[in-house]
């Protein structure tokens, strides 16, 4: 067996909906790579999943009429059946909901707050439902005197006004750019490092990651009123899956070849 390693990562897939041509897709040019490794004797885990909290799963549950639990179990169901039928070599499916997903989760956030990452302020602008997102005016369209998001231009935006939990992206900054420098390769091809770096370089701005009152969603430690924000909670999938933080978490993670 080699010594090469590697950790094969898919988007994992948001349960509003069933799987269809574009999830395929991925996951069939995922698991070519997977196997290629595999014939050359090396030691790979294939690692796919669900997202499943946040506004869009709720909404789409209440719809039918069911729990949102109930719901992610009826999509998870329907997604492991079709890479069953299509022969996918995963090594681990991942689901948000698991407790193993809420534990790294919870971990990394205590480890965010140690390090003095976050803070808790008030917020207010316009909520993208589509992208579970909040939109800056200039990220908008004006439409017939009607403010829309250019990727949802059918839904209607949601002025949110709250007080969130905020990670101190600005202050990483000057780190990011300096890894960059140091270590090009971190992220390939040139065209997407290039992008990445523009967007540094026009500056960062904090983020906020969490969600006040939003009842389907991992509980932020200490504040069981404010949901932890579902892009931070879905990210987390890659890590939480190597075991994060049991201390044999490292044999996966950092991800790559050793």
């Amino acid at each position: 067996m080699s010594e090469e390693r590697y950790y094969i990562t898919t988007a994992i897939d948001y349960a509003n909906g069933q799987p269809h041509m574009g999830h395929a897709f991925e996951k069939i040019g995922a698991d070519a790579m997977a196997r290629y490794h595999r014939l050359k004797g090396e030691r790979v885990h294939f690692l796919m999943g669900m997202d499943e909290h946040g506004l869009k799963v709720l909404q789409s549950a209440t719809a039918h009429g069911i729990t949102p639990q109930q719901w992610v179990d009826q999509i998870a169901a329907s997604f492991e059946a079709a890479w069953r039928d299509l022969l996918i070599s995963n090594d681990d499916f991942i689901r948000t909901t698991e407790p193993r997903h809420a534990r790294g989760v919870v971990e990394l956030i205590r480890r965010m707050t140690e390090a003095g990452d976050l803070y808790k302020a008030s917020y207010s602008g316009y909520y993208c439902v589509g992208c579970e997102a909040f939109k800056k005016d200039d990220e908008l369209e004006l439409s017939e005197g009607v403010k829309r998001c250019p990727l949802h231009p059918n839904k209607d935006l949601t002025w949110s006004e709250e007080e969130n939990w905020f990670f101190r992206l600005s202050r990483y900054q000057d780190r990011l750019l300096k890894l960059l420098d140091e270590r090009p390769e971190f992220i390939e091809p040139d065209i997407r490092r290039n992008e990445i770096r523009r967007v540094i370089e026009s500056g960062l701005e904090d983020i906020s990651v969490s969600r006040s009152k939003l009842p389907w969603g991992i509980r932020w430690p200490g504040d069981p009123e404010h949901a932890v924000y579902v892009w931070l909670d879905a990210l987390t999938n890659y890590l939480s899956a190597t075991g994060f933080p049991d201390p044999d978490y490292t044999n996966l993670w950092p991800t790559g070849s050793s």
